[in-house]
């Protein structure tokens, strides 16, 4: 079957301007100014969108296995494609965690029956998420997996962070890093400031972040293994960043969503749906985020969707879990740090797109060119709705969104040229429908 977007603002790495797009067999077969239909093509008016490339969210939580009552995979893959993510990351903080190829399969596995966004799996770096001893990543690299991380936790033990590093590189496969330093961080709340103070919240202060983050600098120049620096929020962090990429180091970064629209500041009204860790910014912390972006230290754009169910978020703020949810919103958040920064819109895609499908090998993924795979977003910019709870897809609606009236909507997400979300008919691909076929 042939797709034809007619009339849609494509803005991708390969192209930014009014093209249409012809997709067969699931691939980009034709991008070009004005395609004819004269073979009856199914057609897709995408006039007045924007057309983007599936985006790539390379940071999420999805809870399965061990703590399905706060999200499964189906869940969180369909809150992914009504996010406008068709490609997407968990990390292995579950129970047990994804420390053993048994349960590489077992994720890899149910997400291909679920014929939905597609799932990538990141591995554990220590047995259990202990770190003390290292998982087996050779066998779970030959299972699937395409980067290792004990994020929720940082690997405390200098020693036992070299030796990952060398296995990694010996496997060619990148690490990423929780950059914590617990006994500075335990027992706070929200970035230590003024703020913190007139707030009366117990503070983690910014070189909990930045001090491991110059460790595992220094780790990956030893080794010469591919470092990746998870959810940077302050300026040292940055800096340490920036002096390493100089250095020739090879380190790259990500920021999430939400510490681009929210700053320690907005923690007035003590809503623990703004509770993250690491936490929300200063402002100043805020403006060097920004600027990264724009100069490409930060390379690349997630969520760290974090659900979690509703008795666990309706507590007191001290005693509240960190996290947002955040897949279902992606293509909002991601517009929102466009309306709010004057980043251009180019700059932000490809931070969700191209950059991350670069560097974590994805072929076919992360731009708009012919033989690429047809996973496309179509989002109307001058729509609003209403967050309501009912609408998410994500069993955990922990969103300081929720109630708000947003602006720009996901009208249609493709996988490989068919629509699997719709906005007016929902999800389009259900688990049911492909089991009858």
């Amino acid at each position: 079957m042939k797709v034809l977007i007619k009339g849609g603002d494509l803005i991708s790495h390969s192209y930014v301007g009014k093209y249409d797009v012809l997709i067969s067999d699931g691939r980009i077969e034709k991008v070009a100014k004005d395609i004819d239909n004269d073979n009856g093509y199914r057609e897709i008016d995408a006039s007045g969108c924007f057309v983007f490339p599936g985006f790539i969210d390379m940071h999420t939580h999805l809870r399965e296995p061990g703590f399905e009552y706060r999200e499964t995979l189906d869940t969180g893959l369909k809150a992914a494609l009504h996010g406008g993510v068709t490609t997407l990351a968990c990390m292995p903080n579950t129970l047990p965690a994804i420390d053993n190829k048994a349960n590489v399969s077992f994720l890899l596995g149910k997400s291909k029956d679920l014929h939905l966004a597609d799932l990538l799996v990141i591995g554990a770096i220590t047995k259990r998420r202990e770190g003390k001893e290292l998982a087996n990543m050779g066998e779970m690299k030959m299972a699937g997996v395409v980067a290792f991380s004990d994020d929720g936790s940082p690997v405390t033990n200098s020693h036992i962070m070299r030796r990952a590093m060398e296995y990694a590189k010996s496997i060619d496969l990148p690490v990423i890093s929780h950059c914590e330093v617990t006994e500075l961080s335990n027992g706070g709340h929200m970035r230590e400031g003024w703020f913190s103070t007139y707030f009366g919240i117990y503070p983690i202060p910014d070189v909990a972040e930045s001090i491991m983050v110059a460790r595992d600098i220094e780790l990956s120049y030893l080794t010469g293994e591919r470092l990746h620096i998870a959810h940077v929020s302050t300026k040292r962090s940055v800096s340490l960043v920036k002096q390493a990429k100089r250095d020739g180091i090879p380190v790259t970064c990500e920021v999430t969503l939400n510490h681009l629209l929210f700053t320690d500041e907005d923690l007035f009204d003590y809503d623990t749906n703004k509770k993250v860790n690491p936490p929300l910014p200063t402002r100043k912390d805020q403006d060097v985020l920004y600027e990264a972006i724009e100069d490409g230290t930060i390379d690349i754009l997630v969520t760290d969707h974090a659900p979690y169910a509703p008795h666990e978020k309706e507590v007191e703020f001290q005693r509240a879990p960190f996290g947002i949810s955040g897949l279902d919103l992606f293509s909002n958040m991601l517009f929102e740090v466009h309306r709010r920064s004057g980043i251009g819109m180019r700059k932000l895609v490809e931070a969700a797109t191209f950059v991350p499908a670069r560097l974590y090998r994805l072929e076919d993924k992360g731009d708009i060119k012919e033989r690429n795979l047809g996973d496309l977003v179509i989002f109307d910019p001058t729509q609003t709705w209403e967050c309501l709870p009912e609408i998410l897809y994500s069993k955990g609606k922990n969103t300081p969104f929720i109630g708000k009236e947003i602006k720009g909507k996901v009208i249609a997400t493709l996988k490989n040229g068919e629509i699997v979300y719709d906005a007016e008919e929902g999800m389009m691909r259900r688990v049911e429908e492909i089991e009858a076929r």
